[in-house]
């Protein structure tokens, strides 16, 4: 696995995020490099999706810091940090609907102002790789649940971005479409530079993909470390993986 240098990082560091006298981060710090694929975890409410709105430029922290490549960029909009190399994915599903596959990756190198001849071939080039040219000319509403998934993703790439956020991308999947995910995701730091930062509760997803693990409870990191330090932890399987997910998820 190729190494990030320290200059080629996205850093957060002592992240609080308060809301109308409910603190949802303490003091979070974290970090992804460029060739490496880390996993965010914890219960629902633990801060995730929270953390992942305050790197991404949604929301700006109370207090702490975020920097891209070591440029400060806390407090900068969504369309600033999507300059600066940073792009994400939601929850729900956002494909332009009576937009083709094509236009809709394609769309993604317009958003980071690559020109037409070089985001055609970007398009082109993505759909081909990932196995779905065959479904280049089928609008976004006549898309599976699971062929969205991997179309949204595809945008976010198209962007030439060094950090992807994902959030719940795995949500919906059945354990088929889960598994094909999984591998398109593996790749994509070696074939892109491009660090991952993952959001799911599909733990088999989680422990089998990640090299290294974030866990939230309560706003707060209560771990940190790889998917199988993270497993043997006590206070990680109390707060959430409870004794099944503890044993049950294959070993990365």
């Amino acid at each position: 696995m190729l190494t990030s240098s320290n200059s080629e990082r996205l850093t957060a560091t002592g992240v609080v995020m308060d809301f109308a006298g409910l603190r949802a981060l303490d003091n979070v710090s974290l970090s992804l490099g460029r060739h490496e694929i880390v996993g965010l975890i914890g219960p629902n409410g633990s801060g995730k999706t929270t953390l992942v709105n305050v790197l991404s430029g949604a929301l700006t922290p109370t207090a702490g810091t975020v920097s891209i490549d070591a440029e400060n960029v806390t407090g900068f909009v969504p369309r600033k940090i999507s300059r600066a190399g940073l792009v994400r994915t939601f929850q729900t599903v956002r494909l332009f609907g009576t937009l083709s596959v094509f236009e809709n990756v394609q769309l993604g190198a317009f958003g980071a102002g690559i020109r037409r001849a070089q985001a055609t071939k970007k398009a082109n080039d993505l759909l081909e790789l990932f196995g779905i040219d065959h479904l280049r000319d089928v609008l976004g509403d006549s898309l599976s649940y699971g062929q969205k998934r991997i179309v949204e993703i595809l945008r976010a790439i198209a962007t030439d971005c060094n950090y992807l956020l994902l959030d719940e991308p795995a949500a919906g999947l059945n354990e088929e479409e889960s598994d094909k995910l999984l591998g398109q995701l593996s790749d994509i730091p070696e074939q892109f530079g491009c660090g991952i930062l993952i959001i799911d509760h599909d733990m088999n997803l989680i422990m089998r993909l990640c090299q290294r693990l974030h866990v939230l409870n309560q706003g707060k990191t209560i771990a940190e470390g790889t998917p199988k330090q993270v497993r043997a932890n006590p206070t990680v399987v109390e707060a959430y993986l409870g004794s099944q997910g503890a044993t049950d998820a294959t070993e990365p």
